[in-house]
């Protein structure tokens, strides 16, 4: 993926030197998003220990990050998308910038790029968090089930898009 600029940001692969701001994003949006519905002793392990650390450390050339542009916190990660796999691992924007097209322009690169390899992308997302399967539901994606998470104590919804059209019309969407 060559660097892409949408609108207020650009689109590029993460490098070892966005670990630690993908790290203060995840942990962050885990606190913020996931303290109304989860209890904070399951939170724990996530943003105080090394899970998350553990887990960009792993998946960061996978990743996709927004950087600012143009006056919007200029080469800042603003937000970060996972694929592995036919499956979209997480997508997270900094909370105080969502709302702004920021988790649309990634998504949008993780669908093409899913498009390419695979017809169906598949991702998760915790059943009480409404704006992220509205969000979701919007771009097209279904739920085709749902489970209990016990590491989290929440239930889990799996949802899927077909994303022939995608590779149909060369990753546009």
């Amino acid at each position: 993926m060559q660097t892409r600029r949408t609108d207020h940001v650009r689109l590029r692969w993460a490098t070892a030197a966005d670990q630690p701001a993908i790290v203060d994003i995840c942990k962050t949006s885990i606190t913020t998003t996931y303290g109304a519905f989860m209890d904070p002793e399951r939170m724990r392990p996530w943003v105080e220990g090394r899970e998350v650390e553990d887990y960009v450390a792993r998946m960061w050339s996978q990743m996709t990050v927004a950087e600012g542009a143009e006056g919007l916190d200029d080469e800042q990660v603003l937000g970060v998308v996972a694929i592995d796999g036919r499956v979209v691992d997480l997508l997270w924007i900094r909370a105080d910038l969502r709302g702004q097209g920021i988790g649309s322009a990634l998504m949008d690169q993780a669908e093409s790029l899913l498009a390419e390899d695979h017809d169906v992308a598949e991702l998760e997302c915790f059943a009480p968090n409404d704006a992220s399967i509205a969000f979701y539901e919007a771009r097209g994606y279904a739920a085709v089930r749902t489970y209990h998470e016990v590491a989290s104590g929440v239930d889990k919804v799996v949802m899927t898009k077909h994303l022939r059209s995608l590779s149909a019309a060369g990753g546009q969407g």
